[in-house]
């Protein structure tokens, strides 16, 4: 479970990783609970080889401690996908054999 931030409320919604994916995916519905505006869109390539133009905003995404605002795709069906993005911002790789998110170790650079 993820939670998701918006203008107007959070809220907490199961996802699915998608290490293909550019970007996070977020259900039409749900951005508009959010109260989410989209800022732009993008042409993307969808897992059965057609192309989608899809409306995009930024959404603070918060998984297990860690919380940055993202790049999110609106798509009008389907469930919530953790893109490429998403997974480097919060720096949570995936464990592809033992079906897992591995949380790295945060750092911070220390200024002169």
């Amino acid at each position: 479970m993820v939670t998701l931030e918006g203008k107007r409320r959070k809220l907490r919604i199961r996802a699915l990783v998608d290490t293909g994916a550019t970007f996070s995916v977020i259900p039409q519905e749900s951005a508009r609970l959010l109260g989410l505006i989209p800022m732009r869109s993008y042409t993307v390539e969808l897992a059965n080889g057609k192309f989608q133009r899809l409306p995009a905003t930024s959404v603070g995404i918060r998984l297990d401690g860690r919380s940055a605002p993202v790049t999110a795709l609106i798509s009008p069906r389907g469930e919530m996908l953790l893109g490429a993005e998403t997974l480097e911002v919060l720096d949570i790789s995936v464990d592809s054999k033992r079906r897992r998110l591995r949380m790295g170790k945060h750092f911070a650079l220390k200024a002169a």
